[in-house]
């Protein structure tokens, strides 16, 4: 979708990573989910998910001034797992409707819970390199990111929440933060990232030094930024708005992947697509 010149775009709707790569996963799962706007059903993915998000939202927000310079370290994990289990706790009521057992219920917990802990080690380990020269306090504050600030273009008709914006030494890195199994930058997360990217550089006029992932059980992952990756996201962005201005069903093919079900679960949409 060319832009001319002091022309308006109209976009049909706008985009996010997630719609994007959904659409690239599957045409017509995009359709029911972003035209259709059929309802999905909750997940434990991504409950946990928001749970973890919300407690490190909170982690940086903090008022440090009762947290002793000498054993900050021990102090913020304690703080840090409270924060944890508050917002899993007002989850409870989501988590039950899942219908999991108990014991998979406590796995997801614990599991989550060790996430959280891996995330605080490795912060630490960053946070006492500053706090030998600045102190526990002026560190903290430092390394501290901007949190879950939304951005929105309206020129590419794409939007999507940071999780965080970190500037140090010069240097702003973009990160999200991921709960996955394995420690990978994709495809599909990569081209989030680049998207952040853009979404960044038009707002500000520069470019991010890095966009990231922290994988919670691992930790953290970078790519260098540059025009060729901002360039990709605008690609990217105009081409899923050039392939869903159309409302016909037929206009999105059905993709057929091992995603569609497996042993455990099946798409939210797939007893609609198999009769359709």
């Amino acid at each position: 979708m060319k832009k001319e010149e002091g022309e308006v775009v109209q976009f049909a709707r706008v985009q996010s990573p997630s719609s994007i790569n959904t659409y690239k996963q599957c045409p017509r799962r995009y359709y029911y989910s972003y035209i259709r706007k059929l309802k999905t059903l909750p997940s434990i993915h991504l409950i946990r998910g928001k749970v973890v998000h919300s407690a490190l939202e909170d982690f940086f927000k903090l008022n440090i001034d009762h947290i002793s310079s000498d054993g900050y370290e021990f102090e913020l994990r304690v703080v840090l797992n409270e924060l944890f289990k508050k917002h899993w706790q007002a989850s409870v009521r989501a988590l039950n409707s899942l219908g999991l057992s108990p014991y998979e219920l406590k796995h997801y917990y614990d599991e989550s819970l060790a996430m959280i802990n891996t995330f605080n080690e490795n912060f630490c380990g960053k946070l006492k390199k500053y706090a030998a020269r600045e102190g526990f306090k002026a560190a903290f504050r430092h390394l501290a990111p901007e949190t879950e600030r939304h951005y929105a273009s309206k020129d590419h008709g794409v939007r999507g929440f940071i999780d965080a914006i970190h500037k140090i030494e010069g240097e702003v890195v973009l990160m999200d933060y991921k709960t996955s199994k394995k420690a990978e930058i994709s495809e599909p997360y990569k081209l989030q990232l680049a998207i952040y990217a853009l979404l960044y550089e038009e707002k500000h006029g520069e470019l991010p030094s890095k966009v990231g992932i922290n994988f919670l059980k691992f930790d953290e992952q970078t790519i260098a930024v540059d025009m060729e990756l901002v360039n990709f996201a605008r690609e990217e962005v105009a081409l899923i708005h050039e392939n869903t201005q159309s409302v016909d069903v037929v206009d999105y093919p059905k993709q057929i992947s091992g995603l569609c079900k497996w042993r455990s679960g099946q798409c939210d949409f797939y007893d609609t697509c198999v009769v359709e």
